[in-house]
């Protein structure tokens, strides 16, 4: 049986641009893994992933007007295999996987281009704030709580086990905004800047370490516009984010592994000598 996988003309030229472009233009140290950064690393990773959405590179097959590549996957699966093979990290975060995603298909289109091209840019991270300390898997159950105040939601709760080393500029999360309304329509999706007055912080404390992190939110005074589609509908949003989460790819944006990512090359070679 024949495993060897085949690439086109046009992939392979490709590749030649893609190689050339990272000699020149990638990570100027080693990254470690990202338990292990130190700081001069995250501003390095964090500067590597501007240059790659700067040119498109780091969400390939999303649309060049709202900052991607406009690429075709076979096009983002020679990036993410050059990249790799050069040991460089490949750079995405869950607000290209996840949060972008979500806005794009529930967002209203002023919010799909004002927070979708940075996403795709590089030039903000984002964390997916979902988790509470009563509300795991059980989203429905959610405590963290935000009341409409005029022109802004007032949101108080914590979540958990979540976060990185790298500080988020974005926090994409779920608030209950309606107590009384039945169980999954009591749920509303919000992407929050995470400098709001009333944001904190704090790292878990935790025995495996892991690097998680608390968010806790006092009366954090959250622009409406912040809202991602419609109020008490954050259930459905949910739903659009854990498919992509625990679908597989997770990554629309073209940055995905694929079915050429490096495991599956690592079992073609263990059978074509077994």
């Amino acid at each position: 049986m024949d495993f060897e996988i085949p690439y086109t003309d046009e992939q392979e030229e490709f590749r030649k641009e893609v190689g050339t472009w990272l000699e020149q233009n990638g990570p100027k140290m080693e990254i470690p893994e990202e338990l292990m950064m130190g700081p001069e690393h995250i501003a390095e990773f964090n500067a590597w992933r501007e240059r790659l959405g700067k040119k498109g590179w780091l969400a390939p097959t999303w649309p060049k007007e709202l900052g991607g590549g406009g690429l075709t996957p076979a096009h983002a699966v020679v990036i993410r295999e050059e990249v790799s093979r050069r040991g460089f990290p490949q750079a995405g975060d869950l607000g290209l996987s996840l949060g972008a995603p979500a806005m794009m298909i529930h967002g209203t289109d002023e919010q799909k281009q004002r927070f979708i091209p940075p996403i795709l840019k590089g030039e903000v991270g984002t964390w997916q704030v979902f988790t509470e300390p009563e509300a795991g898997s059980d989203l429905a159950s959610l405590r963290t709580r935000g009341v409409r105040d005029g022109d802004v939601y007032v949101v108080n709760g914590s979540k958990q086990f979540v976060g990185s080393p790298r500080k988020p500029d974005f926090l994409y999360t779920l608030v209950n905004t309606n107590p009384d309304a039945p169980r999954h329509e009591n749920i509303s999706a919000f992407l929050i800047p995470a400098k709001l007055a009333g944001i904190t912080i704090a790292p878990m404390d935790l025995v495996g370490g892991g690097g998680k992190q608390f968010v806790f939110f006092d009366n954090v005074r959250v622009p409406t516009d912040c809202l991602i589609g419609q109020e008490g509908k954050g259930w459905n949003i949910a739903n659009t984010t854990l498919e992509l989460e625990h679908g597989g790819s997770g990554s629309p944006g073209g940055e995905v592994s694929g079915p050429r990512g490096s495991m599956l090359r690592q079992v073609i070679e263990y059978l074509k000598t077994a």
